[in-house]
């Protein structure tokens, strides 16, 4: 049985999932560490055995798609940023060259009662679309385009006669 089963299967009710995003551009002036769910912050020892202090923000996180496939995605809604984001965007916008990075995300769950492994992750992830408003900013972090370009032919009828007898 996987940790992550383990967890929803026999966990004590006590014990929650604590959702942690590491926001990290070249540009930027900082690698922000933050969590979700643990008002106080929390201290975790990452998959490297390194370990990073994770500072709360009030935000949403919301999957989308399946975990197991490269079309998974979540939405991130931050509420309470104030200007942290649009300085750090203006940094990038500055930098030559800078646009052509996009923003890394790296999605992490643990368990509250065992910090020292993610229970899940890391999902490298890239920040695909942004937008603010009123209430702050959100933003959606895709698994990274790898390949963009076609490679290999199309093997088709009109091109290879032959396959018309596999086809059934």
């Amino acid at each position: 049985m996987s940790a992550y089963t383990d967890f929803f299967l026999n966990s004590k009710s006590s014990v929650v999932q604590l959702e942690l995003l590491e926001i990290s551009h070249p540009n930027f002036s900082k690698t922000y560490r933050v969590v979700r769910n643990a008002v106080n912050g929390v201290t975790v020892t990452h998959e490297t055995a390194a370990v990073f202090d994770y500072e709360y923000y009030p935000l949403k996180i919301k999957p989308q798609g399946a975990r197991d496939d490269l079309d998974h995605f979540i939405e991130v809604s931050f509420g309470d940023l104030g200007e942290i984001l649009p300085t750090e965007l203006d940094n990038i916008m500055k930098a030559p060259g800078g646009m052509q990075i996009k923003p890394t995300v790296k999605y992490r769950v643990y368990r509250s009662d065992q910090l020292t492994a993610p229970l899940y992750g890391p999902l490298l992830l890239e920040v695909s679309s942004l937008s603010f408003d009123e209430q702050g900013c959100t933003f959606e972090a895709k698994a990274p385009a790898l390949n963009l370009t076609r490679t290999g032919q199309i093997y088709s009828i009109s091109r290879f006669p032959p396959l018309r007898g596999f086809i059934t």
